[in-house]
């Protein structure tokens, strides 16, 4: 009896929202195209907090009921802590995003280009190429949105 319950709630799970690896991230000015559903700050003192807040933040936008989002900054502050050998520096990583559900793949990577299209991909490219070098994206996801914006010429 335990095992239809299960298997129900395994059936009504995708109807609920979208699956936090599903969630897009999206460059500066893609979600344009997007209804904006929620803002959200992430705030860790973990070693790897862009992969942390990252992760956090797709899981928080497929709660919300957006398929996007769009990573807005982030921010370092410091505090000393008392630790058995004496004060210990411990830094906190705030990362702000935005959640969007977009109507289409397509409508998301629709944005306003000169009249032959380069100035927009290669500002898209120059953001991805930021995100990725601040580590708020992987190599993955990097060479994924990589190719997406290369076809859009």
């Amino acid at each position: 009896m335990v095992r239809s319950g299960v298997f129900m709630l395994a059936l009504l799970l995708p109807l609920s929202g979208y699956a936090a690896d599903t969630i897009r991230v999206l460059a500066e000015g893609e979600e344009a195209a997007c209804e904006r559903v929620s803002q959200q700050v992430c705030s860790t003192t973990s070693m790897n907090p862009a992969e942390e807040c990252l992760a956090w933040h797709k899981e928080q936008a497929a709660e919300a009921g957006a398929d996007a989002l769009l990573l807005r900054g982030s921010e370092d502050s410091r505090r000393n802590k008392p630790s058995l050998t004496g004060m210990k520096s411990v830094v906190t990583t705030k990362v702000s995003a935005d959640y969007f559900r977009c109507t289409t793949p397509a409508a998301a990577a629709t944005t306003v280009t000169g009249s032959n299209g380069w100035s927009t991909v290669e500002k898209r490219l120059q953001v991805l190429e930021s995100l990725k070098s601040k580590g708020l994206i992987s190599e993955a996801e990097y060479q994924l949105k990589r190719q997406d914006i290369l076809q859009d010429l």
